[in-house]
């Protein structure tokens, strides 16, 4: 927590390890599976999986076997071309190491030719084989890459006339062409995974069901007209009131969607069996026959879970809750039309994802959306079925007790399992990467310190009873560089809280952009000063997971907590006095970069002019983009999110109170556009927000803008 040496518990060390397969509770037993392990790292002929850089020459140490070491090594490339490398004195020359468990190993190491981007497999004559990834040196950023700001939502939390209860593909795609139109270059988003169609009480972002596809209650039904050509009939009384609640009624949005998409479901069959060569069918086959056996897998749960009420699989009979073969392939055509209906949903979330992209893209957001992928996945959900094997039973990711939580965080998440990831060479990662990199510019990675290690916490135990665990990080890396080139993607890495030595430096060598939080940025007492903060970055003033501006100000997140029973009163007045101290190192922050004058004190109320000299902040450092949330545009006070809290509050449902228009032409908005827009080189005079106000002498000036 503050730099002491924290013991991992023998037990924590003993369950984690069993549950790796490699149990250690006596001295036998620990002998016995060092030796597996040693044998499967040291003294394979090939190793499982390796990982090189585009344009070198790379290293590869084969083990002998029976005394002799292989001649020839078959290389298959991603295109199916085949050659064939002989070892000889030249390219491979004798070596001898000891194992992990001490024994003595003998082998070769050979030198392989440069080879180009992808993933390959290395093979021998009628013997082992190697998942080979070559990875470009770094992530993708744009040839002209310039600084420009952006701006991030909470996408069910935005209001548009018409939705149905809740932001949707529409709403994003009108947020574009308005942040377009602002200047701005990109617009982040929260996770779109899908979440639990059966139980709509589970309304976390950060805790799906499956990341690799998305939720339908993205889905505007309005639009389906225009994707099948037949009227959708709505019900629009109910859609009214859905549409003008404070809040997200989650079930009752789910409940006028499925009814509506029931309906569409219908007519779209009819049409195919009428016109299975109309568009609309060809579409749809086009989507399942790519999206393969994973969606395949994904709907055929999605059925099962309707089937059973919503039952965690954990309960299901053995056959399904083991994914057999048989018994799912049985279950799909017996449900064959249930299995259709959840494609027929994937196809037409893609289908209005993808509009909304074009839609971006045409109105001038250069970047387009910044997806998010969160660090794992729910232990009851439908990513966690389907790779049952890849996770590790018995424990969840969380965060070791730090400053920002002095108890420690467990997330509930299952960590995923570095030992099979080491044995596919992290397939299953690159293809969350390339579900997650559809129809974005950017992608955030949650957590992004899960690529070298997560503290893992065991069921039942406090977050003091957990460990590390070791990622294969330079294999996770290089798929995400490989990934992100190939879908012209830049990569942003959330990269707070505890990481291991020299995990930022890496990270930004392979171009994955920083995500800096200016009321985490400190030197000393005081904030750190602009031209401090790195270029590849991402900078923004506030997260979902803090305060937002006006709610820091005023300490409505103390207070809250206390009226939680979070914390006792007296903390909260430590708390409240420790507030005021920063408040008045943040004015003089701004003090320093001629932002805010000499009278501004922190007792004062928070304002236009202040969080126009906030963003001016972050807007003048040396960072590739700077961010600014909706809700801070719009002067909320509530944060969407405490974490470490479920049911004492209304976590992510909180509806922004204006419709988009609304909301950016309200003074708050445009006084931040404008501390954006006059500090960000790239976009610097390229809006100027109507009564823009001027922070030099505090006056309203009236121009023409847009």
């Amino acid at each position: 927590m503050e730099g002491a040496l924290h013991d991992v518990p023998r037990e924590t060390v003993c369950a984690l390890l069993a549950q790796l397969g490699f149990p250690a509770g006596t001295l036998d037993e620990a002998r016995e599976s060092l030796a597996r392990l040693s044998d499967f790292r040291d003294r394979r002929t090939l190793p499982a999986s390796l990982s090189a850089q585009e344009g070198e020459s790379f290293a590869l140490r084969l083990a002998a076997r029976n005394g002799r070491t292989p001649s020839w090594i078959v290389v298959t490339q991603e295109d199916g071309s085949c050659s064939r490398v002989a070892l000889r004195a030249e390219n491979a020359a004798p070596v001898n190491w000891r194992g992990l468990d001490g024994r003595r190993c003998e082998g070769v190491e050979a030198r392989l030719p440069p080879m180009p981007a992808g993933r390959h497999h290395l093979s021998l004559e009628g013997g082992e084989a190697c998942a080979l990834t070559v990875a470009p040196p770094g992530c993708y950023l744009p040839h002209d890459a310039a600084r420009a700001f952006g701006l991030s939502a909470q996408l069910y939390s935005v209001r548009r006339d018409g939705d149905q209860g809740i932001g949707d593909f529409s709403t994003l795609a009108e947020l574009a062409r308005a942040g377009a139109k602002a200047g701005a270059a990109l617009i982040a988003i929260n996770p779109l995974h899908a979440l639990f169609a059966q139980d709509r009480t589970r309304v976390s972002p950060y805790y799906p069901s499956d990341r690799r596809f998305l939720d339908p209650l993205y889905i505007d039904v309005a639009e389906l007209q225009r994707t099948l050509g037949a009227p959708m009939d709505v019900d629009e009384k109910i859609a009214a009131a859905l549409s003008v609640a404070a809040d997200v009624d989650y079930p009752g949005v789910h409940a006028l969607k499925v009814a509506a998409l029931e309906r569409a479901f219908a007519v779209f069959l009819d049409l195919s069996r009428r016109q299975p060569n109309a568009a609309p069918a060809a579409s749809f086959q086009r989507f399942i026959d790519q999206g393969g056996t994973a969606l395949a897998r994904f709907c055929v749960f999605e059925a099962v879970s309707e089937a059973r009420n919503g039952q965690s699989w954990r309960m299901w009979p053995q056959e399904l809750r083991e994914a057999r073969a048989a018994a799912l392939t049985a279950f799909a055509r017996e449900h064959a039309t249930r299995v259709q209906f959840h494609q027929f949903l994937q196809w037409l979330a893609d289908a209005q994802f993808a509009h909304a992209a074009q839609d971006a893209r045409a109105a001038g957001l250069s970047l387009g959306f910044c997806r998010d992928l969160a660090i794992g996945a729910a232990p009851d959900g439908a990513e966690s079925w389907s790779r049952a094997g890849s996770f590790v039973d018995g424990f969840s990711i969380g965060a070791p007790p730090d400053a920002f939580s002095r108890e420690g965080q467990n997330w509930g998440l299952p960590p995923p399992n570095p030992i099979e990831m080491e044995k596919s060479g992290g397939a299953d990662f690159a293809e969350l990467l390339r579900a997650n990199m559809r129809h974005a510019g950017a992608l955030r990675i949650d957590h992004v310190m899960g690529l070298a290690r997560l503290f893992v916490i065991p069921d039942g135990e406090k977050p003091a009873a957990g460990a590390y665990l070791s990622y294969p990080f330079e294999t996770l890396l290089g798929q995400t560089a490989l990934e992100s080139r190939r879908a012209q993607c830049v990569v942003v890495g959330e990269d707070l809280g505890t990481a291991p030595w020299g995990f930022h430096e890496r990270i930004a060598h392979a171009d994955v952009l920083s995500y800096r939080v200016l009321w985490f940025e400190r030197s000393g007492e005081g904030f750190t000063p602009p031209a401090l903060y790195p270029k590849k970055a991402m900078a923004c003033v506030s997260t979902h997971d803090l305060p937002t501006l006006e709610g820091w100000w005023a300490a409505a997140d103390i207070a809250e907590k206390q009226a939680l029973g979070l914390i006792a009163p007296d903390t909260a007045e430590v708390a409240r006095a420790a507030r005021r101290a920063e408040k008045d190192a943040l004015l003089e922050a701004l003090r320093a970069q001629s932002l805010i004058d000499d009278g501004r004190r922190s007792s004062g109320a928070f304002d236009d002019l202040l969080a126009q000299a906030l963003h001016a902040f972050i807007a003048r450092t040396p960072s590739l983009l700077a961010m600014a949330q909706l809700d801070d545009l719009a002067g909320e006070t509530q944060a969407i999110n405490l974490p470490g809290t479920d049911r004492e509050r209304l976590n992510w449902r909180r509806r922004l109170p204006e419709s988009i228009d609304a909301l950016l032409d309200s003074r708050r908005a445009r006084a931040i556009l404008a501390g954006l827009c006059r500090n960000v080189d790239a976009i610097a005079g390229a809006y100027r927000p109507p009564g823009e106000i001027d922070a030099a002498d505090g006056h309203e000036r009236f121009e023409h803008g847009g």
